[in-house]
């Protein structure tokens, strides 16, 4: 499986109070996953849909931290349960779209790194920041592509994209 994932910031006064991530399933699990889950067929979800997709195939996915990554510095973050959550199609594929309510203090912002990873490498990541520069407060946040190197279960070290910030 393959998911494009994007990673937009929430800044306020106290720093980043979190991260709305939006991931696009490739194709061919776009068309599974439509086929399961969009009942009538009609290449839209409706709300009922959406509370089906979010109760049968993501909840759960909270004891995998979402398959995201967090670091402040050295220190790895604990990832909280996401606050919202919806799922919609777009030229036939599949995209969920999920607020993670993340709290670091804006001193805790200056490299810290975020990136996707299935420690079991079923799933591969492309992770990248909606923008390149968030600004709040007289502070400026400017992210750019990082890349980790992270062990896998079974497949050795992994090249893993990550998004990486820097306070200005």
């Amino acid at each position: 499986m393959w998911i494009d994932g994007t990673i937009e910031l929430h800044l306020d006064g106290g720093g980043l109070s979190g991260l709305t991530a939006t991931w696009t399933f490739d194709e061919f699990n776009s068309a599974e996953m439509i086929f399961m889950f969009d009942d009538d067929l009609d290449g839209n979800l409706s709300p009922a849909e959406v509370e089906r997709i979010h109760d049968e195939a993501f909840a759960h996915l909270v004891q995998l931290d979402y398959f995201l990554i967090v670091f402040a510095g050295q220190d790895r973050v604990e990832v909280p349960q996401a606050d919202s959550f919806d799922a919609r199609i777009e030229r036939g594929r599949l995209i969920y779209e999920f607020t993670i309510p993340l709290r670091l203090s804006w001193g805790r912002l200056d490299d810290t790194v975020i990136a996707f990873f299935d420690v079991s490498y079923f799933i591969d990541f492309l992770s990248e920041g909606a923008r390149d520069r968030y600004a709040h407060s007289g502070r400026t946040v400017q992210l750019r592509s990082d890349t980790l190197r992270l062990a896998s279960q079974g497949w050795g070290t992994i090249r893993v994209p990550a998004v990486r910030t820097a306070l200005r």
